[in-house]
């Protein structure tokens, strides 16, 4: 999630926007609360950042709303990639909306500041079963007691466009692929006039959930310890995984480069027929298939060594100075219901995290979608650690690689050297 450095002035509009959705309805400060007391309403503020989740989110709420004569849920999306920045801005104000979107790389820190609600008390009083989700993301949003309610969970997959295999006479992906099978129909789908590429087989951005990790599991590379202190992307497995996707963007020239995927999207490379396959998570099952319809369909992962992808789920917090705990607590077990599980599941917006509601979003869409539920059998958490900045330090070295500024072999070395001082300073 990269962007641009924007002017001064849309930070200002954005802290604006910030302060107007506090002041419009509860948070901490409660003005725009309508009390309860009195008979009112109590608003419950709801923050998300997802936009390609905006109607289901507003579907949520307005089925919350039908129900109820105490609390009002105002849905706010809140997209960008400064809306963990934001969100950290505010609650530190001791300000901010009653529930929020969280992911787990910022779970360490939202948690470690005091910022969020502990539900063990709540979940204890009112018997509810925190079983009937994954144990693996019940603790992922778990330190000394229970913070987050599992809204959904992904992994990582291979889309490709049909219509540009068919034109070029190459096989669809199978599960079977392995790398070389990968780098092989990358060239064949790639076409050039003259010194120019006009269509290339494959984008390969420098994501670490979508491309990076997936690769590192499959060639047995574990993204981090399993005590979190430490790296080992200089060893050679890690550096041969980078080796390989910088060799499809400078040797092989089968996918854009680093500068060109930073001037144009590759998923909008990939909606345009621009680009045939690119890995991304279960959460583009639908966008892509808003776009593409029956052209676009997609596979598990190559394999190297091994299967290897990545699982990762988001959760829903609470704003541990809300001045309307009961309430709160009442949405929140609302948005851990069935009910919202089969809203997301049935429109193919993500993968619910409530057992046995995943069939529905695996049968939403007319897409091979089971091979993300099965990944997930196999699939490795998304790594975490105490201090989310060793990520920094990952994202400016594999930029550096990704614009050929540093070799895959520098790159990892400082990468692993940098990253894993952080890490055990923070242990």
């Amino acid at each position: 999630m990269k962007r641009n450095r924007t002017a001064l002035l849309v930070l200002v509009i954005l802290f604006a926007i910030g302060a107007a959705a506090c002041s419009s309805g509860g948070g901490n400060n409660g003005e725009g609360s309508s009390g309860g007391s009195n008979g009112k309403k109590v608003d419950v503020v709801w923050w998300f950042p997802a936009k390609e989740q905006e109607a289901a989110m507003k579907q949520i709420a307005d089925n919350f709303n039908k129900k109820q004569d105490k609390i009002n849920l105002k849905v706010q999306l809140n997209a960008g990639a400064d809306y963990y920045t934001k969100l950290q801005t505010t609650l530190a104000a001791k300000n901010g909306p009653d529930i929020m979107w969280m992911n787990g790389p910022n779970f360490p820190k939202f948690q470690s500041k005091g910022f969020l609600l502990k539900y063990d008390e709540l979940i204890e009083r009112d018997g509810f079963s925190m079983a009937d989700f994954p144990d693996a993301l019940v603790k992922l949003y778990s330190k000394d007691g229970v913070y987050g309610m599992p809204k959904d969970y992904d992994t990582i997959g291979l889309f490709y466009n049909k219509e540009l295999f068919d034109k070029a006479g190459v096989p669809y992906p199978t599960e079977k692929w392995t790398w070389e099978d990968l780098r092989n129909a990358a060239k064949k789908l790639t076409i050039g006039s003259g010194d120019k590429t006009t269509q290339w087989g494959i984008a390969v951005p420098a994501s670490t959930q979508e491309v990076i990790y997936p690769f590192f599991v499959q060639n047995g590379v574990k993204p981090m310890s399993d005590d979190r202190t430490s790296l080992q992307y200089d060893s050679p497995e890690g550096i041969e995984a980078i080796q390989f996707l910088y060799d499809l963007m400078y040797k092989d020239k089968s996918s854009p480069d680093g500068q060109y995927m930073t001037d144009n999207d590759p998923t909008q490379l990939f909606q345009s027929g621009k680009v045939a396959m690119i890995m991304n998570g279960s959460w583009m099952a639908k966008p892509y298939y808003d776009v593409l319809k029956d052209k676009v369909d997609v596979q598990f992962m190559p394999i190297e060594k091994t299967k290897g992808n990545i699982i990762h789920g988001v959760a829903w917090v609470a704003n541990a100075n809300t001045k309307h705990k009961d309430e709160t607590w009442e949405v929140i077990k609302y948005l851990g219901s069935k009910e919202v599980a089969m809203l997301q599941a049935d429109s193919g917006t993500v993968i619910p995290a409530l057992k046995g509601t995943q069939d529905a979003w695996v049968k939403a869409l007319p897409m091979n979608l089971k091979i993300f539920t099965e990944s997930a059998e196999f699939a490795t958490p998304y790594p975490t650690a105490f201090d989310p900045e060793w990520e920094t330090t990952v994202a400016t070295h594999l930029t550096n690689i990704w614009l050929n500024k540093e070799s895959p072999a520098d790159g990892m070395k400082k990468v692993t050297e940098e990253a894993n001082a952080l890490l055990s300073a923070a242990k």
